[in-house]
């Protein structure tokens, strides 16, 4: 083969082969789309159940246990 056709195949074909095989690991890549949810929205967030706790009301607050002119711990 002449070797200004072999460049010119090459100069056309490289670029050729090198798009597809870009084209061809974009589509591999990454996990499969999945299908989105219909759900509303609401029945998809549930909502924080405030819990009680007796024995903290009942702790009287006495304020800090500490004094200004007491010696460093």
């Amino acid at each position: 083969m002449d070797p200004i056709v072999l460049v010119i195949v090459l100069a056309v074909g490289m670029p050729l082969a090198v798009v597809a095989a870009l084209a061809i690991s974009a589509r591999l890549r990454g996990p499969a789309p999945r299908p989105e949810s219909r759900r509303r929205v609401d029945s998809l967030v549930t909502e924080a159940v405030p819990e009680e706790h007796p024995d903290e009301d009942a702790l009287p607050d006495e304020g800090p246990s500490f004094r200004i002119d007491s010696p460093p711990p």
